[in-house]
């Protein structure tokens, strides 16, 4: 079955993807759903969970497929991108590795990309 949306019920929905007071941007107008995620993010005052996800987005292309496959980003606080690794040899070649990676994810990412890098050795069975 196919439902339709009407304005009426938009007007009854409790739920504003807007804070009070301001107006839909572009109301009336496609928006792509990264973007509205984007906005909603921003919004809740979660930019770090945006950041991670646009690391891990870009991952495989920042540090190669191996590194992919055995390094993984955990997640982002204060411009603080923090990784997991099975192994404390990985912990070492990412800890030489560091700035390139940042330089990497800057190219990438912008003003948006971390500005450090910290490495968790976490078991496999642990993730």
């Amino acid at each position: 079955m196919i439902r339709r949306w009407s304005e009426s019920d938009r007007v009854r929905n409790r739920y504003k993807a807007t804070p009070l007071g301001e107006q839909e941007p572009g109301a009336g107008q496609a928006v792509s759903i990264g973007t509205a995620v984007d906005s909603l993010l921003r919004q809740r005052g979660m930019e770090d969970a945006l950041v991670l996800g646009r690391v891990v987005s870009c991952w495989e292309e920042v540090v190669g497929p191996e590194v992919a496959r055995q390094v993984h980003p955990q997640l982002v606080r204060d411009r603080e991108l923090v990784v997991s690794v099975d192994h404390p040899a990985w912990a070492t070649e990412l800890d030489l590795a560091g700035s390139a990676v940042l330089e990497r994810l800057f190219e990438q990412l912008g003003n948006l990309a971390p500005t450090r890098l910290s490495v968790r050795v976490v078991p496999p069975s642990r993730r």
